[in-house]
């Protein structure tokens, strides 16, 4: 067996492109090799931003032979009356590859049919691997592509070589108008003479670019030790440590072909700066890691990474340090300048913006999410921090309007809880600075009560007014990231213990936007919520079906929610209450064929013991539900609520094997349904349907 190899070269590929296009590549060569059954050990794509590469290893000679079966029209077709073959069965023997002559006929279950008994050989893997390739380049996709020559080809950048190899032998094929060779490139900075690639070894590839005068890391895993490595060890020199940001170390080695750090050092008056503001500027703008001392304090150094050793360094660092220099220069200015305009004027200046067409500006947003806020610490009786309440929320957007967060738009919420700080509201400042938290699906939450309740309100005030206008998430379609933040306000919800229902919050939402129709936006808004609320549980490790069991999950509090879910999930084990269960199933499928006109039963029409047991349970567990008819409050009160289910397993079994139910006495018949349907109440439309269990 041999191994088969595609570099393909290209102009320079941002880096978000690079992992994506790897993966397709790998993903690509496996299907298309499967298409052709063409039998192989490992496919695995590896490279830079500059040069893409899939190796085949262990791949078969050539493409598995097949025999098979291929149904043709009725047996009556075969021939005419003449005994010559018909169109139909010529064309059919014709499309098949083979002679009328070679035909069959098979019985099937709907009569005889023509069949054509096929024999495929297998195709040298020489000749199909041409295709192959082609088939990964043109199969790629891109977030955005390129068409530079005649052909048409779009593809994220440029092609500009392309290598195919089978073992040591050239696969022939052309893309774009480049034809496959056996010859990569170094460098870009370090001319353009070509590297020979002997032969498909995935080993020796890597080795021959490291062994280049100015190596090349092919391989993604040895620049991120390399990077990681040259920065910690230009951290380490200066007696510091290098703030290792993960996503831009993921993003550094997808950017360069060998990562060389530089260090270089910064005016002190740019660490006046808040430590996130230069964390970013550092991190998305400039593309360097800070050094921090032990306690994460930012020093007055810069690391860099340029692609590539140089014998230039000092003009490098100097480069970088231009850089650097200018673009925290302007943000010393920005902030200076906010600095002295405050928080008051920008949250005047919400005012010149909109937040949604047709639903006003953004400083009404921001009254509407002070009202709110303040609206729940009414509801909560949380008197002692609603001054702080009142405050951060009325607050929480106005550094949209700042200098810097308009140049930086990352430093929402953080910029304005720098700047209320600033102004001696630190408690506050916390919760403005964490007011879009949670920012991922599972990222931290606002850490006070306070920063909750704002968080919340936003979250609510923004959902409310989208759905209002019509503006829900339809498919991956989801511009304002409006699911991400339903499942925040979820999970705010559950896991800040926040005493109150959906239902309350959503309504109380939708009616600050006063004038507006909303019945319609609520009900989208309640689907939209269970979906998040299923999600949550889900990855909180409950069962699908529990959530949809729960009968009043809008209108209950998320903990109780999820109180209520662990009980029916316990119970639901038990032999007693899968058989109640069942039997619920049974009461339902009977009651939806009858005509009932009443749930009131009369006990003297009872003629069999198993209709006066199933009453005394019905009556004894309509008592206990009744005393948590509002919901219950504690895993205590869930269980004895739903311990009467249970109950219902050995009346139910009785009355069914004893009792006929469409008896033909009407008065009697009516009072069986009526006994029903009153069982059917307590173990369906209660605090729970264990049906759906």
């Amino acid at each position: 067996m041999n191994n088969a190899f595609l570099e393909i070269g290209c102009e320079h590929l941002p880096s978000r492109f690079v992992k994506p296009a790897l993966s397709q590549m790998e993903n690509l060569a496996k299907t298309l090799l499967d298409e052709k059954r063409i039998a192989y050990q490992n496919v695995s794509a590896f490279g830079t931003y500059r040069r893409l590469c899939v190796i085949i290893e262990g791949i078969a000679d050539k493409s598995a032979d097949i025999q098979k079966e291929v149904k043709g029209p009725p047996a009556k077709l075969l021939k005419d009356a003449n005994g010559a073959f018909t169109p139909q069965s010529a064309g059919f023997a014709q499309r098949n590859g083979i002679k009328p002559e070679d035909l069959i006929i098979k019985e099937t279950e709907k009569g005889p049919f023509i069949y054509a008994d096929l024999h495929i050989k297998g195709e040298k893997t020489a000749h199909l691997l041409p295709e192959i390739f082609v088939g990964i380049i043109t199969g790629m996709e891109f977030a955005k592509n390129m068409v530079w020559e005649e052909s048409g080809l779009k593809w994220g950048r440029p092609i500009r070589s392309l290598i195919g190899l089978y073992g040591s032998k050239v696969v022939p094929f052309e893309v774009a108008g480049v034809k496959s060779n056996r010859y990569t490139y170094p460098i870009t900075s370090f001319g353009r003479k070509p590297i020979r690639v002997e032969k498909a070894d995935k080993e020796a590839y890597v080795q021959l670019l490291k062994s280049q005068p100015q190596p090349i890391l092919v391989l993604p895993q040895d620049r991120r030790e390399a990077l990681i490595r040259s920065v910690m060890s230009e951290a380490k020199a200066r007696g510091y440590h290098a703030d290792l940001d993960q996503d831009l170390i993921e993003e550094t080695i997808y950017f360069t072909e060998h990562p060389v750090a530089v260090c270089g050092d910064f005016d002190l008056k740019f660490l006046t700066l808040p430590k996130a503001f230069i964390g970013t500027i550092f991190k998305t703008q400039l593309k360097m890691f800070p050094v921090v001392n032990e306690s994460s304090e930012i020093q007055p150094y810069f690391i860099a990474v340029r692609d590539g050793v140089s014998n230039n360094q000092d003009e490098v660092r100097n480069g970088f340090k231009k850089v650097m220099s200018a673009r925290m220069s302007d943000a010393v200015f920005f902030y200076e300048n906010d600095k002295k305009e405050g928080l008051d004027h920008f949250k005047n200046k919400l005012a010149e913006r909109t937040f949604l067409e047709g639903l006003g500006n953004l400083l009404e947003k921001s009254d509407r999410t002070r009202e709110l806020a303040m609206w729940m610490c009414d509801r909560l009786n949380e008197n002692a921090i609603k001054d702080s309440v009142t405050y951060a929320a009325g607050y929480a957007y106005a550094d949209l309007a700042s200098s810097v967060v308009y140049e930086f738009p990352e430093l929402q919420g953080y910029m304005g809880g720098r700047y209320a700080e600033l102004e001696g509201h630190k408690e506050e400042a916390r919760a403005i600075e964490q007011v879009y938290f949670p920012l991922s699906s599972n990222s931290d939450l606002p850490d006070t009560l306070t920063g909750a309740l704002v968080s919340l309100a936003g979250k609510l005030d923004t959902l409310a007014g989208n759905f209002i206008i019509g503006q829900i998430p339809t498919g991956s379609e989801d511009p304002f990231a409006l699911r991400r933040q339903a499942f925040g306000a979820v999970r705010i919800l559950l896991e800040s213990g926040i005493n109150l229902s959906l239902q309350e919050l959503i309504e109380k939402a939708l009616s600050l936007y006063s004038g507006k129709e909303t019945a319609e936006a609520e009900k989208a808004l309640k689907d939209f919520f269970y979906q998040r609320l299923a999600l949550l549980m889900q990855q909180r490790g409950h069962q699908p079906t529990s959530l949809n069991a729960v009968n009043h999950w809008y209108s209950m509090p998320l903990e109780n929610v999820e109180t209520l879910i662990q009980v029916l999930e316990t119970n639901r084990q038990g032999e007693s209450f899968a058989a109640a269960a069942e039997a619920a199933k049974r009461v339902c499928n009977i009651l939806k064929k009858a005509d009932i006109t009443t749930d009131k039963v009369d006990a003297s029409l009872f003629q069999l013991p198993a209709e006066k047991e199933l009453f005394d349970a019905v009556e004894k567990a309509e008592s206990i539900v009744a005393l948590f008819s509002a919901g219950c409050q504690s895993k205590t009160e869930c269980e004895k609520t739903l311990s009467v289910c249970a109950t219902f397993a050995q009346p139910l079994a009785k009355f069914f094997a004893d009792v006929m139910v469409n008896a033909e006495d009407v008065s009697i018949r009516q009072n069986r349904l009526a006994l029903l349907a009153r069982v059917r109440k307590i173990l369906t439309q209660g605090m729970a349907d264990i049906t759906k269990l």
